[in-house]
């Protein structure tokens, strides 16, 4: 007579310090902190520095190198990693239901999940004036990818790039007519050289052209700097049309195949063990090959467009950026998470993915602390820096929004289970009040988890 199977476990609750998956909140950790790099640009600068440091924030010097080290080595690779850590919490959650008997109500608990993280979202972007919220679009897109949750690695991985893929149409629906006019701009150089007489289309593509290559003009941002160094109603009034707009047509164009893509690589990733640290040393090895082949295609197209005088123009590299970038910042933020697992199963820089771990496990908490931070530093309604640092400058603000996450992070685990968002989200989604205090429990082990 057999053995009788094992007692499964009849309750389900979120999941425990001694539970966490070692290296997914040092991934997680690398991910809050890294994608301020780029945020801080946006928190500080008006938008269109962003990409361009010829519109604002120097593009020379200390502020230049700046930018190519963040196009090289940050720009969406750090939201690459955290959309597909998003996809592999999906996977864990279901398997550890399933493990506890209450599978069939995994999809309910993910649903509130995303649901109440879409709520946060709102919040974050309309309340607290932050323009990059991406709580928002992850909740809303969750709700899709709740769906193929139990789908297997391979359909999941391909799923992702197929995702990923919808942009090289988009780019190439995109380049047509900018060609189109910069060959009609040519023709009408052409016909002016030979003092002959221009139709009006290539008249009127040639003034298009021209004036798409110009420098910004020398107020070009200046109402923007004047409504973001106001009040907060001047603030929320100013941004109130872009938040709508980042909201709904830009993310059903755009962030739908970006999010949805890289959730789908998580989770597949999630099923092979990649994100545990369980597959061979091999597959990160080759990742970080990937990642360092991607990041200097990365930093030669920076240094292309910089040498093109930051011309808007240059739309033949625009075309490379806009089809290769979705499918390079997977590789480039996938090399990053290589690495860290690699430290942490060789036992490497112990202190560096403990302290990364810590700040991983309140990702939530200190997301929205740098938002609080960064508002309250460059904003009208707090000491009013936006438009005053150069981009290298900027680069301190993150040191010291970094520290201030760090010691946040160390010090409130030391006394909480849990981070502040992390335990009121927990408690939203689970209907249930979770205890918050460690009541002389030991701390938590710095490990990742979900």
């Amino acid at each position: 007579m057999s053995e009788p199977p094992p007692p499964v476990a009849t309750t389900a609750s979120p999941v425990s310090a001694s539970e966490r998956v070692v290296t997914l909140d040092v991934v997680r950790g690398l991910a809050v902190i890294g994608i301020l790099v780029m945020n801080i640009v946006e928190f500080g600068m008006p938008l269109r520095a962003y990409e361009n440091p010829r519109q604002w924030g120097g593009a020379e010097g200390a502020d230049l190198w700046t930018w190519f080290v963040q196009v090289a080595l940050f720009d969406g690779k750090m939201r690459a990693l955290f959309s597909m850590l998003f996809g592999a919490g999906l996977v864990l959650i279901t398997e550890r239901m399933e493990r506890a008997g209450r599978g069939a109500e995994s999809a309910d608990l993910l649903l509130r999940r995303c649901l109440w993280l879409a709520a946060f979202g709102v919040v974050h972007r309309f309340g607290l004036q932050w323009t990059g919220d991406i709580l928002y679009m992850y909740g809303l897109l969750g709700l899709i990818a709740i769906a193929f949750r139990r789908w297997r690695p391979v359909p999941l991985l391909i799923a992702g790039v197929l995702c990923l893929g919808a942009f090289v149409p988009q780019a190439l629906l995109q380049h047509a007519p900018m060609v189109k006019m910069r060959d009609q701009a040519a023709q009408a150089a052409v016909l002016e050289a030979e003092q002959k007489e221009v139709p009006q289309e290539l008249r009127a593509a040639k003034e298009n052209w021209d004036k798409r290559g110009k420098p910004p003009a020398a107020d070009a941002h200046e109402k923007e700097i004047e409504a973001m160094r106001g009040d907060y109603v001047r603030v929320f009034g100013f941004r109130w049309n872009y938040h709508h707009m980042f909201q709904s047509n830009l993310l059903y164009y755009i962030f739908v195949w970006d999010v949805l893509g890289m959730m789908f690589l998580g989770m597949g990733l999630c099923r092979l063990g990649f994100f545990a640290g369980t597959m061979a040393r091999k597959w990160y090895v080759a990742s970080i090959v990937f990642a360092v082949a991607g990041a200097a295609a990365s930093f030669a197209w920076a240094w292309a467009v910089a040498a093109a005088g930051f011309s808007a123009n240059s739309i033949d590299l625009r075309l490379w950026h806009d089809v290769l970038y979705p499918f390079v910042r997977g590789i480039v933020g996938l090399g990053w998470a290589s690495v860290l697992i690699l430290l942490h199963r060789h036992g490497v820089l112990g202190w560096f993915t403990a302290t990364l771990a810590r700040v991983g496990r309140m990702a939530f908490s200190n997301y929205i602390l740098q938002t609080a931070c960064c508002t309250l530093f460059f904003l009208g309604y707090g000491l009013g820096y936006y438009g005053h640092l150069s981009r290298a400058q900027t680069m301190l603000v993150w040191a010291g929004v970094t520290a201030i996450q760090i010691v946040f992070s160390w010090a409130w685990l030391a006394l909480f289970r849990f981070g502040p968002l992390e335990w009121a989200w927990r408690s939203l989604c689970w209907w249930r009040w979770q205890p918050l205090l460690r009541r002389g429990e030991a701390p938590a082990p710095d490990a990742g988890g979900t």
